[in-house]
């Protein structure tokens, strides 16, 4: 099952999700008192796996873009580095309309934005005109 999951986290290796696999089935022990020991020990386990993993995967990154640096591609580089340090935000997929009701359609949402831009740049300004004519 470990090698047909797609990971979301690229430094989870097989043996991680095996130890995770593990920790499954122990979890419907981990209220006797020999299965939570196990239980706790395995999750312990895990997080030191993880945690060993992301830092060694990381310094795999950091070794590829300084490789990239000194073989002068630059280009590749800069993109191991944005890959790293942008945070993906998700889609929205609600909007709420005036009277604050949600909005689950996708044709409401397009109308909602159209309504909404229209409203923010239709603007007219009330000022005084006779600013404009000082020397």
């Amino acid at each position: 099952m470990a090698n047909i999951v797609r990971r979301k986290k690229p430094w989870i290796t097989a043996e991680i999700l095996d130890l995770c696999d593990k920790m499954r089935e122990l979890r419907k022990k981990r209220f006797e008192p020999e299965g939570s020991e196990k239980y706790k020990e395995v999750n312990n386990n895990i997080k030191r796996c993880m945690k060993k993993a992301k830092e060694n995967w990381i310094g795999e990154q950091c070794s590829e873009i300084e490789e990239n640096l000194r073989k002068n591609n630059s280009k590749r580089a800069y993109q191991l580095v944005k890959d790293l340090t942008t945070v993906k935000q998700g889609k929205a997929t609600t909007v709420q309309d005036r009277s604050g009701k949600c909005l689950t359609e996708e044709r409401q949402i397009l109308n909602r934005w159209t309504e909404y831009c229209s409203e923010l740049y239709n603007y007219k300004a009330n000022g005084d005109p006779s600013v404009l004519n000082c020397p």
